[in-house]
């Protein structure tokens, strides 16, 4: 029987797309035996899973970049931070579309390694984003101006500045800096001194980031009360946008921070959200905002084993705080090379 050129294009052209699907579910088999060797810290075969996957340039590009980030994360467990830097050179060869690590998700010393290549692969430390048309804001750590309960409520320096960002990430037309990527550029800078950052070292440091303005936050304990206080600087002019402050029951800290959040976005024509996606993951207990923030201040000093610990404090006290689960987990690497490591 004589097939005519029709026919034979669609038979190739279904052989074709069968051959894709049947490679994709391949893939993805392979990428699912990596995350199950990764878990079990089988990082040798974890590693041969995922480079596999990541080189095959048939693969969905969402899937070679996970296998990537997942690559970078097992080589940060075994202390490998050539391989994990190579890693990251490699996932900004993907783009586009823009790839962008998420400190939440990631182990720091990976996250380092990327604002340094991403510094490198750019010529500067500017922030990217999808839209370059929307606004950039930095928030530095909050300034603890409490006379009672100072020492228990210093930990919300950094406690309250990663609520802003969180709160301030649902806002539309607004790119908010993550906490790590300022804290990094800080030391890369020699910026900070001991726990203060002067107001121009934080412009400047902003408009390296390419930030459009800077948060200046401040709270004061008073008894049972806390007055969070918020101001806002242009970076190009130093003008200030916006000086805001609201008081209340400092067991009522997410409202105020989420009011505050909304006067910030207000004042830089953004719109947010009464319930942001990211007020979600947060937590209405003090006790677990606080172990949280502690957490936050030994990640900044390299103290993984003492953070994760208080992440896990922070769970004990409430268990559906997933911020503090997700960070908890994104020490796993580090926990993970300290036991092989002996």
């Amino acid at each position: 029987m004589k097939i005519n050129a029709g026919t034979r294009h669609l038979t190739l052209t279904l052989s074709l797309v069968f051959c894709l699907v049947w490679n994709a579910a391949a893939q993805d088999a392979r990428f699912q035996q990596g995350q199950q060797a990764y878990s079990s810290a089988d990082f040798e075969g974890a590693i041969q899973h995922f480079i596999a996957v990541s080189a095959d340039t048939s693969a969905p590009l969402e899937l070679r970049e996970e296998a990537l980030k997942y690559l970078g994360r097992v080589y940060i467990a075994k202390n490998a931070l050539e391989e994990a830097r190579n890693v990251v050179t490699q996932l900004l060869d993907l783009e586009p579309p823009l790839v962008e690590l998420d400190p939440e998700v990631e182990p720091p010393p990976l996250m380092k390694i990327y604002y340094e290549v991403r510094k490198e692969y750019e010529g500067n430390y500017n922030v990217q984003q999808a839209d370059p048309g929307i606004q950039t804001l930095a928030v530095m750590d909050f300034t603890n101006n409490s006379i009672d309960d100072h020492e228990r409520f210093d930990p919300m320096r950094q406690g309250f500045a990663s609520m802003m960002i969180n709160t301030l990430g649902g806002a539309t037309d607004l790119k908010v800096v993550e906490r790590e990527r300022l804290q990094w550029l800080l030391g890369e800078l020699d910026l900070q001194r001991s726990d203060y950052v002067d107001q121009a070292s934080a412009v400047r440091a902003g408009n390296l980031l390419g930030a459009h303005v800077v948060l200046f936050g401040a709270y004061t304990v008073h008894r049972k009360q806390i007055q969070l206080s918020a101001r806002l600087v242009k970076v190009e002019t130093g003008e200030i946008l916006l000086a805001e402050q609201v008081l209340g029951d400092r067991d009522d800290f997410f409202e105020h921070v989420e009011k505050l959040s909304l006067e910030v976005a207000r004042s830089i024509n953004s719109s947010l959200e009464e319930t942001t996606v990211g007020a979600r993951t947060e937590t209405r207990s003090l006790d677990a905002q606080i172990s949280y923030s502690e957490g936050l201040g030994e990640l900044d000093k390299g103290n993984y084993h003492a953070a994760y610990e208080k992440f896990q404090e922070a769970l004990d006290y409430d268990p559906n705080f997933e911020r503090a689960r997700t960070k908890a987990d994104s020490l796993q690497p580090m926990l993970a090379q300290a036991v092989i490591d002996g």
